[in-house]
């Protein structure tokens, strides 16, 4: 006997896009998940339609997307791949469905209270406080920020970090930065340093530059392996530098939000996780002659759970249907 779907979730990214189904006697969980290159489609609703055919189900009442872009507006353009849609266009393009949409981050954040242990990992020092305030940076193509609090119930304030300004707190990171300006960019922001679109491979055009690598440019998952493999002494130097600027950018958000604990997801971290360990990520991100203590007390964790974002939204599911009149 098949299960009857009492919604179907979707976090939406601009590189990969992760569908899962709700059944109506546990809403509680996600089932069949499914990924899909989002460069494959035109944009959510046809992902949504060919999950529906590939599982051989119809199209459900309830459908919440997690965005990779801000929702607060109808018209939505992804930087980081060709997606350009209205919102009510995929809301009418999936009649009669209800459509929802949330931002990818918010969802992460809305996540972090109900992860289990076993889906974090813990970097350096600090002690998790209860209800403290939680920190999420998601880091894959782009990057994105949320802040979670907790009064009656936890509250996820999605963010645009990604498209701040980086800190030029150090030599390096001015030189980088004016090496992104002789490239005849316009516009310099956080994704350019640290994002996997972005920022890893003109890391690796400034390094190989400076550097004077003799030789082709290796690409990032070219790099990756070597790291892993350690027998690269460009990709330890770049990766080195890349974690240390992680830590710098976490620490930034941390003190200008107030957060307690500081979580990173996204599927950059994941792929030279036992690297990212015992880099200097921690160390850049105490470094403070102020508030270096302060800075010492504050967990950071990697979220190693795959999907962290479905679990926002399955419970946003759930939430739906207790506040349902």
């Amino acid at each position: 006997m098949t299960k009857q779907i009492h919604a179907l979730i979707a976090d939406i990214g601009a590189t990969n896009s992760r569908v899962a189904a709700i059944y109506s006697d546990d809403l509680t969980k996600y089932h069949a998940v499914e990924i899909y290159r989002s460069g494959d489609f035109n944009g959510p609703d046809e992902i949504i339609r060919h999950y529906c055919a590939e599982q051989n189900v119809e199209l459900p009442n309830l459908i919440l997307l997690a965005i990779a872009a801000p929702v607060d507006l109808n018209d939505i353009q992804f930087v980081n791949n060709h997606w350009a849609f209205k919102l009510t266009d995929i809301q009418e393009r999936l009649l009669p469905a209800q459509v929802h949409f949330f931002n990818d981050v918010e969802m992460l954040g809305y996540a972090l209270p109900h992860l289990p242990d076993t889906s974090l990992l813990q970097i350096g020092g600090g002690m998790l406080l209860e209800k403290a305030p939680k920190l999420a940076i998601s880091l894959g193509s782009g990057i994105g920020t949320s802040l979670v609090i907790h009064h009656h119930d936890w509250l996820a304030i999605p963010s645009e970090g990604g498209h701040s300004s980086m800190m030029m707190d150090d030599e390096f990171i001015r030189d980088f930065w004016d090496y992104l300006k002789n490239s005849n960019k316009n516009k310099i922001i956080i994704e350019d340093f640290i994002a996997g679109k972005k920022g890893i491979p003109q890391l690796i055009d400034f390094l190989h530059t400076t550097s004077e690598q003799i030789g082709a440019k290796p690409t990032p998952i070219e790099l990756v392996e070597r790291l892993i493999n350690k027998k690269d002494a460009f990709a330890v130097q770049l990766f080195t530098r890349y974690c240390a600027m992680i830590g710098k950018v976490a620490k930034n958000y941390t003190l200008i939000t107030g957060a307690k604990a500081v979580y990173l997801a996204g599927g950059v971290i994941p792929r030279f996780l036992e690297f990212f360990a015992q880099s200097e990520f921690r160390a850049s991100f105490e470094a403070s002659t102020s508030v270096g203590q302060l800075l010492e007390n504050i967990p950071t964790f990697v979220v190693t759970d795959p999907y962290p974002a479905l679990t926002g939204l399955t419970r946003k599911v759930a939430y739906m249907e207790d506040t349902k009149e």
